[in-house]
């Protein structure tokens, strides 16, 4: 079992190919300050700037990410991909957001 630092900060830990032990504050949350609040931070209708405004906007099913609107919307398959007018985030970071909702989606 390795502490992957370089990937979310030492916040989670990588076993093998699999991540576990997400944390909200220190591996999700910088994610979406870095790729989604320009947009979803408070001029949008989701709001990704705090984990009470991420469950209000009812695109997480805690404990289900192959259900959650986050998740599809991330990867393309509902509608348009977001971050819109950037890079699409690579599948490691998708699969980082997807095991934290399989978690359990904990304000952690």
């Amino acid at each position: 079992t390795l502490d992957c630092a370089g990937t979310c900060n030492g916040a989670a830990i990588l076993d093998g190919n699999n991540y576990t032990n997400i944390s909200y504050s220190a591996t999700i949350q910088p994610i979406f300050d870095t790729n989604c609040t320009g947009c979803h931070g408070g001029s949008a209708d989701l709001f990704l700037d705090t984990y009470a405004n991420l469950i209000l906007g009812n695109v997480v099913s805690s404990g289900d990410s192959i259900n959650s609107q986050l998740i599809k919307k991330l990867k393309g398959t509902a509608g348009t991909q977001i971050p819109q007018n950037k890079d699409p985030l690579g599948a490691q970071i998708i699969t980082l957001i997807a095991t934290w909702i399989q978690e359990g989606a904990l304000d952690n």
